[in-house]
């Protein structure tokens, strides 16, 4: 059991570690590179302003939500699966 356990959250603190680096990198990075993209066009829209940031970095933020809720679900589950085969041995 102690073996699941470590398990469990080893894997739980690397997942957290890697989201909480992507919500960084999309959180502070992007909008302070921002100006470096003056007059590029993304998919035929202007350049990226201050509100065209903010708005992708709400949208790429509740996105990585969702993305980490159904890994961690997904793992929930494995662990559900190994905990019940450990106690039919």
């Amino acid at each position: 059991m102690e073996d699941l356990k470590a398990f469990y959250w080893r894997r739980v603190k690397v997942l957290t570690v890697i989201f909480l680096i992507a919500w960084i990198i999309i959180a502070v990075i992007l909008p302070v590179t921002s100006p470096l993209l003056k007059g590029v066009r993304i998919f035929g829209l202007p350049s990226m302003h201050w509100y065209m940031n903010a708005f992708i970095v709400i949208v790429i933020g509740v996105i990585l939500i969702f993305v980490y809720s159904a890994i961690m679900n997904k793992l929930d589950k494995e662990l559900k699966k190994k905990v019940s085969e450990e106690e039919l041995l």
